[in-house]
């Protein structure tokens, strides 16, 4: 079974590492002529790391720890990690300097007829302390959504919402396929998913999220 829209999730991160903007710390401000280089504002504490995987030659650990995070399934579909993806990804310098590790899972249910069927593509991201801010995260959202979407009819709106007591922050491509964004602040995770299907996968993972 093909699973749909897998390497958008690869495509979106690289996105989001060349497009978000970063949360910058108090400097003058550059002339017109010469481009910014980022400097990002720490924090007063880093986060604890997960336990640590196989470390990738860009320094990104891919952590299966990580997906302790998540449920064992979505209405009784096992969540399958997905490795080779991670692996792949992790070696992308270009998101390196914003992510410390990560980790990829999905489940999926073939589609019984002309649909995507149900599905969800769950990335855990790990960021590096001190980068997470709402101009941040509205970046990584707003990149990563028009990368999945692109594929799926482009982007047709936004949502807010509490689910299973997380802030949840929903997207929705023309074509029926969802994004969903949580922060998980006693982890500095990020966990970014697309999906489809009318069992919303994407919102039993929200629900049953381990934090």
């Amino acid at each position: 079974m093909k699973r749909p829209l897998l390497g958008v999730v690869g495509v979106a991160l690289l996105l989001v590492a060349a497009c978000i903007p970063p949360r910058p710390s108090p400097s003058p401000p550059p002339s017109s002529s010469t481009p910014a280089t980022p400097t990002f504002e720490p924090t007063s504490s880093a986060t604890a790391a997960g336990s640590p995987g196989a470390t990738s030659s860009t320094g990104i650990v891919v952590d299966p720890s990580l997906l302790e995070l998540l449920p064992d399934d979505v209405a009784g579909v096992p969540l399958e990690p997905d490795e080779a993806t991670a692996n792949e990804l992790a070696g992308e310098p270009s998101i390196a300097p914003f992510v410390s590790s990560l980790a990829i899972a999905a489940a999926f249910v073939p589609p019984a007829s002309d649909t995507l069927g149900d599905y969800v593509v769950v990335t855990v991201a790990r960021l590096k302390p001190g980068l997470f801010g709402d101009l941040f995260y509205r970046g990584w959202r707003d990149t990563f959504d028009s990368a999945v979407c692109e594929q799926a009819g482009g982007v047709d709106g936004h949502a807010e919402a509490t689910v299973g007591g997380h802030q949840a922050y929903i997207g929705t491509c023309a074509g029926g396929v969802h994004t969903y964004h949580v922060h998980l602040p006693a982890q500095d995770v990020i966990v970014s998913m697309q999906g489809a299907g009318e069992s919303r996968f994407g919102e039993r993972v929200i629900e049953g999220l381990n934090e």
